[in-house]
């Protein structure tokens, strides 16, 4: 029988894991103004290929630099190459194409059901359970995230819109899976190297899948902006932040790290209203203070820890 074993109390208290995954929200909050401006110049599918393929290559050389290899035996290759087909390969089409389809608020919605998912899988694969005060906060960041999207009033009765919300709920369930597998193989290896490889085995099948976007995009036409932008969410929304996750799920577990995405769609929100003059609604503050009650309240939470047998 599996013994269970409770997180120490340096585990929930706040510290540096949570000043990591605030800069990690803060980074992915400003990247959707930054894809938002970018997507009118580079097509989403082609600049996905160029900015994981970017991605690969600057996770390849800092790996090289600090570490002198991935440290990572080649019989665990398998699970990370299904990380990154999870994680990379399935979730990113799955969003992007989602987005496409359905109003940005119901994908921001849905992507909030990201740490329920996470509790739910760990559950399901009895790695974590959380306590009746970790369910109180996610229903409260839940709902706090519910009053940023009634405040934009964006909604769509289409039958597209509903092929795009099946999409991005599909996103979420892979990101939610892709959090939940990679917590024991960061017990034993590090991060940066997880997420490399992970990133790396998910680009190649990705780049297959956008061969005809990048051959029918105009390259010569992005300007200095579009290039910046794509810079950005290339080294920081995917290296940068991934590294940063993944030191999450390492520290405090996929349940707490997955409560720090609802800050995302708040940080997006006042991201927009400054630089794209997005109106910023009483709603909206609201939402954002219930949510970081919410982000307390779950982070604080106990959590069961059930280690393999």
């Amino acid at each position: 029988m599996k013994s269970e074993i409770q997180n120490p109390k340096s585990e929930i208290s706040f510290g540096l894991t949570d000043l990591a995954l605030l800069a990690m929200s803060l980074i992915w909050g400003l990247n959707f103004v930054v894809v938002k401006t970018t997507f009118l110049e580079i097509t989403p599918f082609a600049f996905m290929a160029l900015r994981f393929l970017t991605a690969s290559v600057l996770f390849f050389l800092v790996v090289h630099v600090r570490r002198q290899g991935f440290g990572i035996p080649r019989h665990a290759w398998g699970k990370i190459a299904l990380l990154g087909i999870i994680g990379t390969a399935l979730y990113q089409p799955l969003f992007l194409t989602g987005l496409a389809y359905t109003q940005a608020s119901n994908s921001a919605l849905i992507l909030a059901s990201t740490p329920a998912f996470v509790v739910l899988l760990n559950r399901v694969l009895h790695h974590e359970r959380f306590s009746v005060r970790g369910w109180i906060g996610l229903a409260l960041s839940f709902s706090g995230l519910a009053l940023i999207v009634l405040a934009s009033g964006n909604f769509s009765s289409d039958s597209r819109a509903w092929l795009g919300d099946a999409m991005i709920l599909g996103a979420t369930v892979c990101w939610s899976l892709y959090s939940v597998l990679s917590a024991p193989l960061l017990k034993r290896y590090s991060s940066l190297s997880v997420a490399a490889l992970a990133t790396i085995f998910g680009t190649v099948p990705l780049l297959f899948i956008t061969i005809p976007a990048v051959a029918a995009q105009n390259w010569t036409q992005v300007t200095w902006g579009g290039w910046l932008g794509l810079v950005y969410s290339a080294s920081f929304a995917i290296v940068l932040a991934y590294i940063l996750w993944n030191f999450g799920v390492k520290r405090i577990g996929s349940a707490r790290t997955a409560i720090y995405n609802n800050l995302t769609p708040v940080v997006a929100s006042f991201a927009a209203a400054i630089f794209l003059g997005e109106p910023l609604t009483l709603f909206k503050i609201v939402g954002a203070v219930v949510i970081f009650v919410g982000l307390y309240l779950a982070r604080t939470a106990q959590v069961v820890m059930e280690p393999e047998a």
